[in-house]
């Protein structure tokens, strides 16, 4: 059986064989691809028109007959290698300089960005740091203080003051000069603060008289900056008192006191 071969249109056609003389089948038959005439496979020459028939490299076709037909127009395309397809081109020469030149012109833009923002960043902190060492203005402190004991016998502090959001405070409980419970920090949130629940050394509280004492230091890193940006780096706006002697190195120092008894 003939090997069949598909070409790229679907059309399905026998494998062309290449002959040469001293393969030809022993008494076959060929036509002349020049004049058409049938003659024996083994002369070299169309014995009519003297056409040469066994030139090298010349392909033939058996016939259902079992003559030999001389193929002039083959396709070969789908036996070929096909050219490699290069990628096309997305972008010009001109293209991809435009492009190149305004990333350079972002990265630069960015840069400028950030420098300023630095420089405004630098020119803000040098504002609030002289703002911080020279406030203006006074802040005379001010608490009222709510105590109450617990059934559980321990004694819970609040109050209201007019200190700023997030200042520390140091809340304790002396029994006759000594201290007998303490909380910290306890923080100032919209002008309250709230000490978690006091006990006597670890004991509840009995009858007796308490001193409350509430006290805040205002050095350079005693209180977060927030603070410190309002009362000054060392509590020098704070006034009145309740705030005790200003000192350079340690600063304002803030006390109150208030007695309580346990009935």
């Amino acid at each position: 059986m003939e090997p069949i071969q598909t070409l790229r249109g679907g059309r399905k056609v026998a494998i062309p064989i290449p002959m040469a003389q001293a393969d030809s089948p022993p008494g076959s038959s060929v036509i002349c691809p020049s004049c058409g005439h049938v003659q024996n496979r083994p002369s070299t020459e169309c014995s009519l028109c003297g056409y040469t028939l066994n030139a090298p490299g010349m392909i033939y076709e058996r016939q259902a007959d079992g003559t030999w037909t001389v193929l002039k127009g083959i396709d070969l395309a789908s036996l070929a290698p096909r050219p490699l397809k290069l990628p096309r081109r997305h972008f010009s020469r001109l293209g991809t300089g435009l492009i190149a030149m305004l990333m350079l012109f972002l990265a630069v833009a960015l840069i400028w960005a950030w420098r300023e923002g630095r420089i405004g960043a630098t020119a803000e902190t040098g504002e609030i740091s002289q703002y911080a060492s020279h406030p203006v203005g006074t802040i005379v402190p001010q608490f009222q203080l709510q105590i109450q004991r617990s059934d559980a016998g321990s004694l819970v502090v609040s109050g209201l003051c007019n200190l700023p959001a997030a200042t520390q405070l140091e809340v304790r409980v002396f029994a006759h000069d000594e201290v007998v419970a303490i909380d910290y920090p306890v923080v100032v949130s919209d002008s309250r603060f709230e000490a978690r629940p006091l006990l006597n050394k670890g004991r509840p509280f009995t009858p007796g008289i308490f001193q409350i004492r509430v006290k805040a230091e205002f050095a350079d890193r005693s209180q977060p900056p927030s603070v410190l940006l309002v009362v000054g780096n060392l509590g020098q706006r704070l006034q009145g008192p309740l705030v005790g002697k200003q000192e350079a190195a340690t600063g304002a120092t803030l006390t109150y006191t208030e007695d309580y008894t346990v009935n």
